[in-house]
């Protein structure tokens, strides 16, 4: 039986390299637990930062690797019963883990809290942060709820319910695919409304974009490999699609008292919603001729 009490995955995320605010706000988060930190990036990269507290291993991976792929790296070597993920673009506050862990206490298969965004950050940022966090933004006052979905970015899940599907884990530690098999069996997921973490990236908008676009394809490929979408639907719907997502991040914006940054954040919002439902349509066309 592992010593560990829980086992923090930390991912370099593309462009941004520099892990010592992440693992910084991880020592801090984790003390008074025993904790492991798995950082999973490729190799060659400078040194890492010593961190008295912290028991760190490096995992090497591909350079082309995205994310999720770089977390199931991580899932496959962790050593704790319980798990979370990080990538280099979050720090975590100070109760991150000992919340994280108390609600899976409780029960859950997997938790998260809220998501807000470091003050400093630019237009880009918020228009990444909306597009990927808007359903997860902060709502103080509100109660813990079971949920359908939670972000996998801060994450933190029960490794063997994990692990006890190979097949996804074989492909990376894509969570969403993890959530619908935890829905199918009733398994609980539970969202904290209280943030928990700060997003805070460094990539510019070519780089947000070219990303975006990367994981949509993946997202096109995996509707119909997978779950056997029509693709010539995926890619005759192409056009709406940014124009669903834009809405639908506007809405939740306004509802979470956040309207203003969706308004100054707005363009890039579309130019990033477009490259994802470009990426999905080519995603969706590559299975097709596959298929």
């Amino acid at each position: 039986m592992s010593a560990f009490e829980i086992s923090v995955i930390v991912a370099e995320a593309q462009g941004q390299q520099d892990l010592q605010p992440t693992l910084a706000s991880v020592e801090r988060a984790t003390a008074g637990q025993c904790a492991e930190v798995l950082v999973v990036r490729p190799p060659g990269r400078p040194p890492l930062p010593s961190f008295s507290a912290l028991a760190v291993r490096e995992l090497p991976a591909d350079e082309g690797s995205l994310v999720p792929q770089r977390w199931g790296i991580g899932v496959r070597a962790a050593a704790a019963p319980v798990f979370a993920c990080l990538t280099s673009e979050f720090t975590v506050h100070p109760d991150w883990a000992r919340t994280l862990l108390g609600s899976i206490a409780t029960g859950a298969v997997g938790t998260a809290g809220a998501i807000e965004l470091a003050a400093s950050a630019g237009t880009t940022a918020a228009a990444v942060y909306l597009v990927r966090f808007s359903s997860y933004l902060p709502c103080p006052g509100s109660a813990p709820r079971s949920v359908r979905d939670i972000p996998g970015d801060t994450a933190a899940y029960q490794r063997d319910a994990v692990a006890a599907f190979p097949d996804l884990l074989a492909e990376g530690f894509w969570e969403v695919d993890f959530h619908r098999r935890f829905t199918a069996e009733g398994r609980q997921l539970v969202y904290l409304p209280t943030p928990l973490a700060t997003f805070r990236p460094r990539r510019g908008l070519r780089a947000s974009l070219v990303l975006r676009y990367r994981h949509g394809r993946e997202f096109g490929i995996t509707r119909v490999e997978k779950y056997r979408h029509s693709a010539g639907r995926l890619i005759l719907g192409m056009p709406l699609v940014p124009v669903v997502l834009v809405a639908r991040i506007v809405q939740r914006a306004a509802t979470a008292g956040r309207i203003g940054l969706a308004l100054r954040a707005f363009p890039v919002l579309a130019m990033i919603s477009a490259a994802w439902a470009g990426g999905e349509a080519a995603g969706a066309w590559s299975a097709r001729k596959e298929r």
